[in-house]
């Protein structure tokens, strides 16, 4: 009897040195290792976020990075592709999931059909942590969180102190954008330019810090976003400043007879989002809105704020340390 007693007090010790209780964004309290070294989320922006604190904590990836992009990521390209749920049927392998041994799963907890995709990951045994990813302030705990997990507290203030700077910057803007004039976009989406967002939508976040106004008067479907939108809504609505997503769509206006009525096109007034190592504003929606939000008020208010070059030479040393240090 003496000897079962010793053996329970030394396996509880056992786990008590090996594990930790943390709670979650939704006050989930979930035992998770101590040592925390693979990391798999489920969704790109999530993903994102751990790859700017640490490559080489990712388990397995959503999609594949493209050769531009595997530049920034360093170790990140080469882990498996396990997939994920961002919208359109998507879901991850869990096959290849489970062989990626990940100490710990992220998941959005606002995604559609979260309590189905908890209990489905919750199966295979690995502790899932819910995390809040509406907003871009939510990158301060995501990024506090990640110190808390791997140890690198250092990293985590890195990044906190940087996106804490650039929130402050933000928000010191919103009164004096608020005296300017207003500028209406039209968000264009996809190589034809005939998708784009409603107000409410989570991907027109760094518009809605822009000072600009969504020229469109249309209602959300679904989070995934990148609504069907004709071409006569979108004369309707006649756009000052066309924001295209892709540079091809971008490019066609010039020609493109059936969009010349329109008094961006008229007045050239058509950006092009930066998509390099990946893009300002959305798809994923990740820290790269930190740039993005920048680059929009620069865009649309040059006088406020100034061009974004020497800016994105900093952010980048900080989020993609191993590309600059090339």
């Amino acid at each position: 009897m003496k000897f079962a007693y010793t053996f329970l007090i030394s396996v509880l010790v056992v786990i008590s040195s090996e594990a930790r209780i943390i709670t979650d964004d939704y006050g989930r309290s979930v035992t998770i290792p101590d040592k925390v070294t693979k990391i798999y989320a489920a969704s790109p922006q999530l993903t994102m976020s751990l790859v700017a604190f640490d490559p080489a904590l990712i388990a397995a990836i959503n999609t594949p990075f493209n050769d531009i992009q595997k530049k920034y990521v360093g170790i990140a390209a080469s882990k498996p592709v396990a997939g994920g749920y961002f919208g359109q049927g998507n879901t991850p392998n869990f096959e290849i999931l489970a062989a990626s041994k990940p100490d710990i799963i992220l998941m959005w907890g606002r995604m559609t059909g979260a309590d189905n995709i908890l209990a489905k990951f919750s199966a295979l045994g690995i502790p899932v942590l819910m995390i809040r990813n509406d907003s871009i302030n939510d990158l301060v705990s995501q990024f506090k969180l990640y110190g808390e997990l791997s140890g690198n507290h250092k990293c985590a203030k890195a990044l906190i102190d940087y996106t804490q700077e650039t929130l402050s910057l933000i928000r010191s803007l919103q009164k004096p954008l608020e005296k300017r004039k207003e500028v209406r976009y039209y968000f264009a989406e996809s190589l034809d330019g005939l998708s784009s967002e409603c107000d409410g939508s989570f991907h027109l976040e760094p518009f809605n810090y822009s000072g600009a106004k969504n020229a469109l008067n249309c209602r959300m479907t679904s989070n995934y976003g990148m609504e069907k939108i004709s071409l006569e809504n979108i004369m309707l609505a006649d756009p000052d400043v066309i924001v295209a997503m892709e540079k091809e769509f971008a490019d066609s206006l010039r020609t493109n007879s059936k969009w010349q009525s329109l008094r961006a096109v008229k007045s050239g007034r058509i950006l092009t989002v930066p998509s390099e190592p990946f893009n300002y504003i959305s798809r994923p929606p990740s820290f790269m809105r930190l740039m993005g939000i920048r680059w929009l008020i620069h865009a649309f208010y040059p006088d406020l704020i100034g061009p974004i070059d020497q800016e994105q030479q900093r952010f980048e040393k900080l989020f993609f340390p191993l590309y600059r240090e090339k």
